[in-house]
């Protein structure tokens, strides 16, 4: 052999070593999107196929077959929707060598040209998923172990939404549970997770990943402040009972309320005394302004119109009267503790009469005794 022949054999050897020892291009077999329904897709299913090859080769992917002559590391898989306008994505990426989910995206969007990019955005955040995995485990020869088992979350909110990861939404909560897709997750990570349900409270939680366990209990909900009911009693209206009903039209923060105060004044010890009756009524507006609605304390303020009717029963020395008087609250002080599973409330009002000639308050602030403002305490039902 000629030292020209050697050397060049030397050469080639030395150049395959290098070539043999590069990481090779991760291979993927693109399946046709799949679609469910009985309204027709047309041609969106071969353009989303396409523009998932386009971008897995932008990305150092190589499209195989997935033969036995052109085995496939990946298999790209796509589901497609179309119901009352939206479009409904899911893509997911599997490892054929580990039989699992490694990555995947689901987006749902309405219609039109505008759907299109972020259709586009999802599919590339889901194949930089999978460039990341592949750069995790490429050095390892199959079968590799996961990091961390499939996720499972359980929660009594039925159809309740779980995000994680910058808010991408894993699923819904269906039979009290939600299996999400693989991903190669540490196991000993702390995963941040929000839970989101319509007239709910957003609930975000640190769930600690561990290897040894693969569910993962959701705390319950707590339900937005929506409706609700303040029965209280109030100094100088001892002998009745007052309910307040909210609508809040900022759920936990701002309402409208109507309220009703019967009661009774009565000396039985004096002679010939008679009960006379009352009955207040209001409209208010409030709002609280201090502390999130799950706090041991809130404080708030809130104002209000009101009727006051007076009816005195006949006796030896009058007949039977009835008066209407007509108050503002211009301010009131709202406190509130949420203690034990219990609400508790107090109210500070000092109303002011308008003096309608109808009326036995004349124009005057209405304080007890002539010194203290009136004050409410009762508790808070909600439903």
């Amino acid at each position: 052999m000629s030292r020209a022949r050697a050397t060049l054999l030397v050469l080639l050897a030395l150049g395959g070593s290098v070539a043999w020892s590069e990481t090779p291009a991760p291979t993927v077999v693109v399946r046709a999107f799949s679609s469910l329904g009985t309204e027709d897709l047309g041609t969106l299913p071969q353009s989303l196929g396409d523009s998932m090859n386009n971008q897995l080769r932008q990305a150092g992917f190589v499209i195989v077959d997935g033969s036995s002559a052109h085995p496939a590391r990946f298999e790209s898989r796509g589901l497609l929707v179309r119901e009352k306008g939206n479009l409904f994505l899911q893509v997911e990426f599997l490892d054929a060598a580990l039989q699992s989910i490694v990555a995947s995206e689901v987006i749902s969007v309405h219609e039109g040209l505008t759907a299109l990019n972020p259709i586009y955005n999802a599919m590339a955040a889901v194949i930089q998923r999978v460039k990341g995995y592949w750069g995790q485990v490429s050095l390892v020869p199959p079968p590799v172990t996961p990091l961390q088992d499939p996720v499972v979350f359980s929660s009594p909110d039925e159809g309740a939404q779980v995000f994680w990861q910058n808010h991408q939404l894993v699923g819904r909560i269906l039979k009290g549970k939600l299996t999400a897709p693989y991903y190669p997750f540490p196991s000993n990570q702390r995963l941040t997770v929000s839970v989101e349900k319509e007239g709910y409270r957003v609930q975000v939680v640190e769930v600690p990943l561990s290897p040894g366990q693969s569910e993962y209990l959701l705390p319950k909900l707590v339900k937005l402040r929506v409706d609700e009911l303040f029965p209280f009693v109030s100094t100088g209206k001892l002998l009745g009972l007052g309910v307040e009903y909210r609508r809040y039209v900022l759920p936990d923060w701002s309402f409208v309320g109507a309220e009703a105060y019967p009661f009774v004044q009565w000396h039985p010890g004096a002679s010939g005394a008679q009960p006379v009756f009352h009955l207040d009524l209001a409209g208010s507006v409030g709002t609280w302004i201090y502390f999130p609605a799950d706090s041991l304390f809130r404080l708030g303020v809130e104002a209000s119109l009101g009727l006051s009717q007076t009816m005195t029963q006949a006796s030896a020395y009058a007949p039977s009267q009835w008066f209407l008087d007509a108050t503002v609250s211009p301010f009131g002080v709202l406190m509130e503790w949420n203690l034990w599973g219990v609400t508790l409330e107090s109210r500070v009002q000092v109303p002011y009469s308008l003096g309608l000639p109808s009326g036995l308050l004349g124009q005057r602030w209405l304080l007890v005794d002539g010194t203290f403002p009136l004050l409410a305490l009762g508790t808070v039902l909600r439903w």
